[in-house]
This record gives C-alpha cells, sequence and structure tokens, in this order.
C-alpha cells in the first residue's frame, strides 16, 4: 500500500497537510482594486445631467410664463394701493377684471351685477352693490381687503390657475 506522503500517489501530492494549509505563512495580503477615476463620469451621470437641465428649463418656463400670465394682477394691486375712495376701488377692480375678461362681459356691469360678478369669480369674497358704487365715501378696510383678496384670487373661465404668485 502506499502511505500518503509517497511520490507514487498523484492525488496525495496535489493536497498538502491541514497544517501548512492553515498556517499563517499561506496567507497573502488581501490585493484591492484601483479606485475608479472621477472624470470621465459615467453614463448615469450625463443622463442625471440631462434630467436635471431639462427640469429647470420647464420650472423656468413655466414661472415666467405664470408671471406673465399675472401681471395684471401686480399692476392690479399697485393702482389699489393708490385709491382712496370706494369708487376708485371699483374702477381699479373694473380694469383688473377687464384684463382678464372680454370687455362685451365685464364693461356694462354695474352695482349689484357688478357686485355679483365679483362674487361669482372669487369664493372667498363678498361684495354688496352699494358699497362699490358711492363714489363719495372713503374705502373702508375690509373693502381694500376684499378688493386684494378678489385681485390675487379670481378665477378665469379656461385659466388653470386662480391664485397670483
Amino acid at each position: 500500500m502506499w502511505s500518503s506522503r509517497s511520490a507514487g500517489c498523484l492525488v496525495c501530492a496535489r493536497y498538502r497537510p491541514v497544517d501548512e494549509v492553515l498556517g499563517l505563512e499561506a496567507l497573502h495580503d488581501i490585493v484591492l482594486p484601483p479606485v475608479p477615476p472621477l472624470w470621465p463620469p459615467g453614463q448615469g451621470f450625463w443622463v442625471a445631467l440631462l434630467l436635471a437641465g431639462v427640469t429647470a428649463a420647464v420650472l423656468w418656463h413655466w414661472h415666467r410664463e405664470r408671471q406673465r400670465r399675472n401681471a395684471y394682477r401686480a399692476a392690479g394691486l399697485q393702482l389699489l394701493a393708490q385709491a382712496h375712495s370706494a369708487y376708485e376701488v371699483s374702477v381699479v377692480l373694473k380694469r383688473v377684471a377687464l384684463a382678464a375678461w372680454p370687455r362685451e362681459q365685464v364693461a356694462p356691469l354695474h352695482g349689484s351685477d357688478w357686485a355679483r360678478f365679483l362674487n361669482d369669480t372669487c369664493r372667498q369674497c363678498r361684495f354688496s352693490g352699494d358699497a362699490l358704487g358711492r363714489s363719495d365715501t372713503t374705502a373702508e378696510q375690509a373693502l381694500r381687503d376684499d378688493a386684494a383678496r378678489w385681485i390675487r384670487r379670481h378665477t378665469v373661465p379656461g385659466d388653470r390657475q386662480g391664485s397670483a404668485a
């Protein structure tokens, strides 16, 4: 019979004894792969950069378009700050309404019809026809607040949003 150390056994010659395999001399250092370079970036970076650029362009365009659509609201708020009487407040509201609605729909309105139109186009506002038509009274703060609220929040048919930024 062949011994485990005999030179004639090919199977035994391939294997080393257990104490030789588990010894510290048999251990080798771990070789780490090189760190990937930062440049050039991978394909995912370019896709993310492209998506960020497109998103920024769309948001910028949306913001500019919203500002353009609501420019009449900002102008109306500036005019409202200069109005002193209830009649002047009503004139400012009429100018703002004429900027948003067709002249045929808004221009003939006065008195209770005008107040009804203002109330119908802004849910949070409550105007009365007699308070808007008087030219001799000074504008009360409540009327000014309602007018400012109407300018900011009125809804125009076909407009996707009803309030200015």
